[in-house]
This record gives C-alpha cells, sequence and structure tokens, in this order.
C-alpha cells in the first residue's frame, strides 16, 4: 500500500481549514448582514411609530379627529409592504388602520408587545413593532402596531449571499494556491536532501552539503555522522580482513613448497592433495576479501567507470592471446558505470574474457549498455561452447572444464557470486557466433 505524501497530507489538511473557516465566515457574514438590515427597519418602524403617535388626538368626546396619516407614501399603497393598526386594549372598540391595509387587518397576538413577527396580507411576513399607549380624554389604553415587509431584506440578504459567494470563492482560490506555494516552500529542503542522498547512492559524492533550515540541518548532521562512521567501520573491517589474507600468504607458502618437496621425494599423490587444499582456501580467501570490497561498496556508494576497465582488459589480453590468433572487439557505451568498485568489475569481465579467450578459435565480443538502472555485459566467444546440462554445472563453485589451463582463480562461479551479491546474475547462453555468451547483468551507477 502506497504511502501518503506529506505534501498532500499539508495541502489537503490546509485545503480543508480554508473550506471551513470561510464557510464559516459567510454563515457568520451572512448572519450579521441580515441582523444589520432588520435593525436598520426596527429604526425606521420606531420613527414611524413616534410619527404615527404625534397625529394621535382626540376631542372632547374621546374621538379622534381627524384620522392620522403617516407620511411615508407606502402607507398609502394598497398591500405595499408597509402598514399600521390601532386597536383598543380595554373595552371601548377602535378600528383604525392604514390604507395600505385595505379591507384586511394585522393579526396582532393579544399580548404582544416590542418587536415580533407575524404574518400580513398575501402571506407575506411582516417585522412589526407593537406598544401600549394612553390618550387624555380616552378611557383604556391603545395598541399601536406599525409594521413592514421583510421581503427587501430576504432580497438583500440573497443579493448579498451571492456576491460574498464569489468573493469568497476567489479568496479560497487564492489561499489555496498560497497554501500550495507555502507547502512546496516548507518541503522544498526535504526534496533537495533527497537528491542529495540520490547522489550519494549514485557514488557521486559521500556527504551531505549545503545549508539547510534549522528544522533540517540538525538531521542532516546526524546523517553524515552515520556516513563517517559506517564509513570507518568499513575501512577498519576491510583493513582486518586485508591483514588476515596477508597472514595467511605465508602459511599457504609454506604448504606449496612441503607439496613440492613430497613431490620431489616421490609422494605425488599428498602433494597434489596439499597442493588442491591450498588452492581452495587461496579462493576462500580471495571469496571473502571480495565479499568484504562488495560490502564497502554498497555502503559508501563508489562506482566504477565500464570502459576504461574494458580498455585495460583487452591490452592485457591481447598481449597474453595475441600470438595466438585472438581478436578482442569490445563496444561500451559512453558513460557506462557499474555500481561497485572498480577491482571487482575488473575481476568478473576480466574472468569472463579470460575463459571466452582460451575457448575461441579467433574472435571474443564484448558489449556493454544499459537497461534503466541495470548494466548489461555480454561476452561471446566462437569456440566450442557448453552443452546446456553443462552450463549450470560451470557455475558450481570449484567445477572446472579446462583443468589443465591455468586462469584467473576465482572461476564462473566466483563470478556469479559477486553478481549475486551485488544483486546482479550471471547467465551462461549460446552465442550468435556459435560459441558461449556470458551475460552478466549489474547495478548501473
Amino acid at each position: 500500500m502506497p504511502r501518503a505524501s506529506l505534501q498532500r497530507r499539508l495541502l489537503l489538511g490546509a485545503i480543508a481549514w480554508i473550506l471551513i473557516a470561510l464557510v464559516a465566515t459567510a454563515v457568520v457574514l451572512s448572519l450579521l448582514f441580515r441582523g444589520h438590515l432588520e435593525d436598520e427597519l426596527a429604526r425606521r418602524l420606531d420613527a414611524d411609530f413616534l410619527q404615527l403617535v404625534s397625529q394621535l388626538d382626540t376631542g372632547t368626546d374621546g374621538e379622534f379627529a381627524p384620522d392620522p396619516r403617516l407620511s411615508d407614501p407606502l402607507y398609502e399603497r394598497v398591500f405595499s409592504g408597509r402598514y399600521w393598526q390601532i386597536d383598543a386594549a380595554g373595552d371601548a372598540p377602535v378600528d383604525l388602520r392604514s390604507r395600505s391595509l385595505w379591507d384586511m387587518r394585522l393579526p396582532v397576538p393579544g399580548q404582544a408587545t416590542g418587536l415580533h413577527r407575524l404574518d400580513g396580507p398575501r402571506g407575506a411576513r411582516l417585522l412589526a413593532l407593537t406598544r401600549e399607549v394612553t390618550l387624555p380624554r380616552r378611557e383604556g389604553p391603545l395598541r399601536l402596531t406599525v409594521a413592514a415587509s421583510l421581503a427587501p431584506v430576504e432580497a438583500a440578504v440573497v443579493d448579498f449571499r451571492g456576491t460574498l459567494a464569489w468573493a469568497l470563492g476567489a479568496l479560497a482560490l487564492g489561499l489555496i494556491v498560497a497554501a500550495g506555494l507555502q507547502v512546496g516552500l516548507g518541503l522544498a529542503p526535504l526534496r533537495r536532501l533527497r537528491r542529495e542522498l540520490g547522489t550519494i547512492r549514485r557514488a557521486e559524492s559521500a556527504r551531505l552539503s549545503g545549508d539547510y533550515p534549522g528544522e533540517v540541518a540538525p538531521l542532516v548532521a546526524d546523517l553524515n555522522q552515520v556516513l563517517t562512521d559506517n564509513q570507518a567501520l568499513i575501512e577498519r573491517a576491510r583493513h582486518q580482513a586485508g591483514n588476515l589474507a596477508h597472514a595467511l600468504k605465508t602459511p599457504l607458502s609454506v604448504i606449496r613448497n612441503e607439496a613440492d618437496r613430497l613431490a620431489q621425494e616421490g609422494g605425488e599423490a599428498r602433494a597434489g592433495r596439499l597442493r588442491a587444499e591450498a588452492t581452495a582456501m587461496q579462493r576462500q580467501i580471495e571469496w571473502h576479501l571480495a565479499r568484504t570490497r562488495i560490502a564497502a561498496t554498497q555502503r559508501a556508494g563508489v562506482a566504477a567507470e565500464v570502459a576504461p576497465v574494458l580498455e585495460r582488459l583487452t591490452r592485457t589480453l591481447q598481449r597474453l592471446y595475441g600470438d595466438r590468433g585472438r581478436v578482442i572487439d569490445t563496444d561500451a557505451g559512453h558513460g557506462l558505470r557499474f555500481a561497485g568498485e572498480t577491482r571487482d568489475l575488473e575481476q568478473m569481465i576480466g574472468n569472463l574474457m579470460d575463459n571466452a579467450c582460451k575457448w575461441a578459435r579467433g574472435i571474443v565480443e564484448v558489449r556493454a549498455s544499459a537497461h534503466g538502472d541495470r548494466l548489461q555485459i555480454c561476452v561471446d566467444d566462437d569456440g566450442p561452447g557448453l552443452p546446456a546440462a553443462r552450463r549450470e554445472q560451470a557455475l558450481d563453485r570449484g567445477r572446472r572444464f579446462d583443468e589443465d589451463t591455468p586462469g584467473w582463480g576465482l572461476g564462473l562461479a566466483i563470478v556469479a557470486d559477486l553478481a549475486r551479491a551485488y544483486e546482479g546474475e550471471l547467465a551462461l547462453e549460446r552465442a550468435a557466433l556459435g560459441g558461449l555468451s556470458a551475460r552478466l547483468v549489474l547495478p548501473a551507477g
């Protein structure tokens, strides 16, 4: 299951919070805008109420004379959305209302006072202001109601929400772009760190360098310290392995000399056994030294150019086999690199080329090419080749089909082991020239 991207997590989190914040802002602003419009409408109703009260006048008989009229012409237009109404709070009947109500009445609840909402003519929602007043020469209080339609408020809120949606949408887009840039810039040091680690893996550098932010700098310092400690540990192990190999050379020489002495004294069987055991010990030493170099290579990130190795091996083998009519044809692409140590590459290719030169009738071809992150080296000859059944046997450690011919000492089995240690492989096939084709696949540098 692929790991979630840190950049994606941060960006999605930022987008989520931006959207939540802007939606909440839209809701709050809409409520505030509606409240502001309703407060403004309430102030206008209060002003109209005071004007209505100022026009109330009663005669000596307690009747209104004349009927009150407000200055706003909307109170005179039928169903205009502006209404007033006077009811008697006591027993004396009063039925005064604005012309805009026509023959309808406002359904004011009996206990309603102050601001409240009610349904007006034609089902319109109204904001109403109801208060009780007492006039001279009239018994009992009067209940005055001034009302206005909320439809203009609703229409203004709808328009405001549309404008707000466009504005907050543009703001959201800008904030998301800014968040993306911020996340990208914030994670840039980590991408740079990844690139530098890639250069170490490709053997282009041995340490991390450059200035990093304070949050990343301790990590870079720790990684550099780990690289330094590992390199020092590997170097000590390599030196110890080398010292052990040199320490064993003298006993091996003594054993070979003793074998030669026994052969001269007539003990050829015992001498042959001693020589075989000494040879096996030498091969084991070479093998473990090679494994030590491989471990160091994989940790230190060294790399080797292929073309110079092929040129050196070609010159050496041409001198050795030139008098036997061998022609070595090489073709290595420009810039091909092996993700390993030069000595190991020389041993692997050298052994394959040496075997090809020993068994070729006249032509040895060496081709190197890159296939993605893999390096492929093919060594072909025009010799007798190997039957398919014997190709697998040739890769067994210690198995040789040319006992009378000296080789490089590692053999095809050691080459195959070295290739596997580098996570590569060695395959033996039939060559187009008619002989054996050894295909070596290794990691590319």
